[in-house]
């Protein structure tokens, strides 16, 4: 367990984990370029918007397919998570 977070907090995190590419300028991570599970590979087409919480970081994206997807970051476990949103055409992520 890490501090702020409980263990089921973790766990629900980690259901939803994901692979995540980013750009990484000054900082990581930037701007979210790609998200990959279970081998599939779906490409961001637009950041729509991105915040700070306590203890993680959280990015609505928009693929390249139309479909959108909330992410979210926790650097202390290295860790990204997404959950889908629904739109045009779904995101089982």
């Amino acid at each position: 367990m890490h501090a702020g977070m409980d263990d089921v907090e973790e766990a629900g995190l980690r259901a939803f984990a994901v692979r995540v590419g980013c750009y990484a300028g000054a900082s990581y991570p930037e701007r979210p370029q790609w998200i990959e599970r279970d081998g599939e590979r779906r490409d961001v087409a637009a950041v729509e918007s991105q915040w700070r919480e306590e203890e993680r970081l959280g990015f609505r994206v928009r693929l390249t397919d139309g479909a959108h997807a909330l992410l979210y970051y926790v650097p202390e476990l290295d860790l990204w998570s997404a959950v889908d949103v629904r739109s045009s055409r779904e995101f089982r992520v």
